[in-house]
């Protein structure tokens, strides 16, 4: 466990260890979450763009399809699995937020992680109240796309960098309290978390992602993807763009140049994500130093057992 004399480098460092200790299992845990997502966006896109390129041969064998409202219905119908599918892989993207800390309880004992669908029903099962503090968390990042409110939503979220392990750890508090709780950990603390946020942020979005996107980009990875979608992006799609560039007397696009965009941006968002276990790891380990209770690994133990089908002990104090 943490101990409260560590310092920001030596936690940054345990938790990239256990991380990378741990690699294999952390992958395919974000497997479903993140490249479900990405299907998902896939999958509605390439219906959507079928659906317009052939509108007028539905529309012809299908006489009833003419009718506004049953068009609507019937494209609603054709999406509402594959709506279902990317919602899913959000909502499990989300609670591994919060399922990490647990597995990195585990980590500390044995330095290994296992059972991850207990871990995950420590979440699931909560899932009313967890999702009242995904809204509020992600709400509060919305506003950052908001310029006069941009610094402030930042300051607020050093402060709020606590939230998903306060929930895990301390399960009797509501979630405006783990918010309020997570402030009282950061109050006195604040350029230390600052400190480790930038860390892990410089490690995890920008500097493993630019190395996987090098390597991809050396074994023509990234040529192959950018040629399969080139296809895709017409000339007459990008009038309108061309048109301001134009304006303004800048070089005009291509659609080369969207796919090579596209495919660079897509690889680095998909191994920011598969990095969220190594952030949460870490920021759970930060925290550690404030909440060292000798009872919370118990808790954890407990809970987990009865996942597993043991019998909950009664009386546990909070």
């Amino acid at each position: 466990m943490a101990k409260k004399s560590s310092t920001i480098f030596e936690i940054f460092l345990q938790g990239i260890g256990l991380y990378f200790s741990n690699i294999d299992r952390f992958v395919w845990y974000m497997v479903f979450p993140v490249f479900g997502q990405l299907a998902g966006l896939i999958l509605t896109l390439t219906i959507l763009y079928n659906f317009n390129e052939y509108k007028s041969i539905l529309l012809s064998n299908i006489p009833i399809l003419q009718t506004p409202l049953y068009m609507n219905i019937a494209l609603g119908v054709i999406l509402l699995p594959i709506v279902i599918f990317w919602l899913k892989s959000i909502w499990d993207y989300m609670v591994a937020y919060s399922a990490v800390n647990s597995m990195t309880e585990n980590m500390l004992k044995s330095e290994r992680v296992y059972d991850f669908p207990a871990h995950t029903m420590m979440i699931t099962r909560r899932w009313m109240p967890y999702l009242i503090l995904c809204i509020m968390f992600f709400g509060l990042i919305a506003l950052s796309v908001i310029p006069v409110f941009l610094v402030f939503v930042w300051i607020l979220l050093i402060y709020y960098a606590f939230v998903f392990q306060v929930f895990i750890f301390e399960p009797e508090l509501s979630p405006a309290d783990c918010f309020r709780k997570s402030s009282s950990y950061v109050h006195g603390n604040f350029k230390q978390t600052f400190l480790m946020i930038s860390l892990l942020g410089g490690l995890t979005y920008i500097i493993l992602p630019q190395i996987i996107l090098t390597f991809i980009d050396t074994v023509k990875g990234v040529k192959a993807l950018k040629d399969l979608i080139q296809p895709y992006i017409t000339v007459p799609s990008l009038d309108w763009v061309n048109m301001v560039l134009s304006a303004m007397g800048v070089q005009q696009i291509t659609p080369s140049q969207v796919a090579l965009f596209i495919v660079q941006s897509l690889i680095v968002i998909i191994v920011i994500q598969l990095l969220l276990p190594l952030r949460v790891i870490c920021m759970c380990l930060w925290y550690k130093n404030f909440y060292n209770d000798s009872g919370a690994m118990k808790k954890i133990d407990d809970r987990i057992l009865d996942r597993a089908g043991a019998n909950k002990k009664s009386g546990r104090k909070k």
